[in-house]
């Protein structure tokens, strides 16, 4: 069950704080990087897609 806990609830909010702690460091400006993937807001929601289905694959692989 910890395994489980730490996946749902662990990473999400393992990248949330780096996501704040890296904007915070860059002054609240993106990346060039990321200025460059924001201008095409489809990729930004594809590659969130594409996360949510690694992450589930994931998570049914830890569990067999």
């Amino acid at each position: 069950m910890l395994r489980e806990l730490v996946l749902a609830i662990g990473i999400p909010l393992a990248l949330l704080v780096l996501g704040v702690l890296a904007l915070e460091r860059w002054g609240g400006q993106l990346p060039p990087w990321l200025q460059r993937i924001n201008e095409r807001r489809s990729l930004i929601w594809n590659t969130g897609i594409g996360l949510i289905i690694v992450l589930s694959l994931l998570r049914w692989l830890l569990q067999r």
